[in-house]
């Protein structure tokens, strides 16, 4: 009977013990789980579906700026040729080849250096006439031009008249240009930059913006363009001819965006 007694309490102690190891394994796995929604939700500061109106939405301006300096040139290329016809092509090569020789030689004279002088174009071809619908070989053209840069641009007009007189008959043009315009562009480049300002501070006047600052900028492009006039001066019973050039202008242009 006491044997009885005891084994039905010994069971029943132990039923109990376990529902209490059960009860606080389940209270303390609760306890983690508020614990770490509400660690969630105090480290999150921006709601998922926040209002609009809570964002910052930069105000931008974008505008080109362009720019011109004005340069005088520090060098001119002259381009000539010597033309010379025969009726074998043998003969008329020899004709030309005799002119430029005594060319480079006038040239020479002049102090100008043979790095300058180049040969730009050489053809030898045949020349007909044309009558009633046939033609007639009449003989051979032979054609050399020649380059010529001189790093003084004031005596363009007298080495013109050195050329002919040694023989070139024909002057295709005359070209100014900078060797470096690395400083010109550079000062093009800040005065389109402030350009570009300008219009930035009148757009953002005008619309409200406010102070603005520049966030990006773009080089988009530069270039050079000279230009010669030629005319013929007649002083003391002899013509001179007079190369007049205009300054070469170096140009800029930028892309820059502004915003707040």
């Amino acid at each position: 009977m006491y044997f009885g007694i005891f084994f039905q309490l010994s069971t029943h102690n132990k039923t109990m013990k376990k529902s209490f190891i059960t009860l606080a394994i389940a209270a303390s796995a609760l306890a983690l789980a508020i614990a770490i929604a509400l660690s969630i939700s105090t480290s999150s500061v921006v709601p998922t579906h926040a209002p609009l109106h809570q964002y910052n939405y930069s105000q931008k301006i974008t505008v080109v700026g362009n720019s011109t300096v004005m340069v005088p040139p520090d060098f001119a290329d002259i381009s000539l040729s010597i033309e010379t016809t025969h009726k074998t092509s043998e003969a008329a090569q020899k004709e030309n080849t005799k002119i430029v020789v005594q060319l480079l030689k006038a040239l020479d004279n002049q102090n100008i250096s043979k790095e300058d002088i180049r040969t730009s174009w050489f053809a030898i071809y045949p020349e007909y006439d044309y009558s009633f619908g046939s033609q007639r070989h009449r003989g051979y053209r032979v054609s050399n031009q020649l380059s010529i840069r001189l790093r003084d641009t004031n005596s363009v007009g007298k080495i013109i008249d050195t050329a002919t007189a040694a023989g070139a008959n024909i002057i295709s043009g005359v070209h100014f240009g900078i060797e470096d315009n690395s400083d010109a562009y550079s000062q093009a480049l800040i005065k389109a930059l402030e350009s570009a300002k300008q219009k930035a501070v009148a757009l953002s006047e005008a619309a409200g913006f406010g102070a603005m600052k520049i966030i990006s900028i773009t080089e988009s492009s530069f270039n050079h363009v000279g230009l010669a006039r030629m005319h013929y001066d007649v002083s003391c019973g002899a013509s001179h001819t007079h190369i007049l050039h205009n300054d070469i202008g170096v140009s800029a242009t930028v892309e820059v965006t502004f915003g707040n």
